[in-house]
């Protein structure tokens, strides 16, 4: 698998093309920031939450076409598994104490909030010479991912797809 990071902007929505808005990771790279951000205490490991399944609301996968034709209570029924289904996507912490480490590892579009990569980043930072890791020597892939969580915490959090 590979990783696919997008900046969100206002309303949580994936900002548009900008050179710094995305970031791709081999499968390869994605497991050694993973790793290197457990290694630095960024991620926190937590389960991943339950989507919600058509069946609990009475949906069929015909009704989340935007060409079907509903009736109002379809409609409503559509309409609250879609809550239901961005709730997920959208959960935080109140007090975030890193990033949740599925909302990294799987490409379901969960929203990474500012302040759970503020927590991570002042995790990583709390670690004595931290910045060595930023040098500009070798594989540049961890300096390359660190400068997007700064991105990314100052623009409105990140997704992955």
């Amino acid at each position: 698998m590979s990783y696919d990071f997008f900046i969100v902007g206002e309303n949580r929505a994936i900002r548009g093309g900008g050179p710094n808005d995305t970031l791709y990771l081999s499968g390869l790279q994605g497991a050694s920031v993973l790793d290197t951000m457990a290694h630095f205490g960024m991620t926190v490991e937590t389960d991943r939450p339950q989507w919600p399944t058509l069946e609990e609301y009475g949906v069929e996968l015909a009704h989340l076409s935007d060409t079907a034709e509903l009736t109002e209570e379809q409609q409503s029924a559509k309409a609250a598994f879609v809550a239901a289904y961005q709730g997920v996507r959208e959960a935080t912490e109140e007090q975030p104490e890193g990033i949740p480490a599925y909302k990294l590892r799987y490409n379901d579009g969960f929203w990474t909030t500012p302040d759970e990569i503020a927590a991570a980043l002042a995790r990583y930072e709390a670690h004595p010479n931290y910045d060595c890791a930023e040098l500009p020597f070798g594989d540049q892939t961890w300096a390359r991912w660190v400068a997007f969580l700064r991105v990314a915490q100052a623009a409105g959090g990140l997704r992955t797809l």
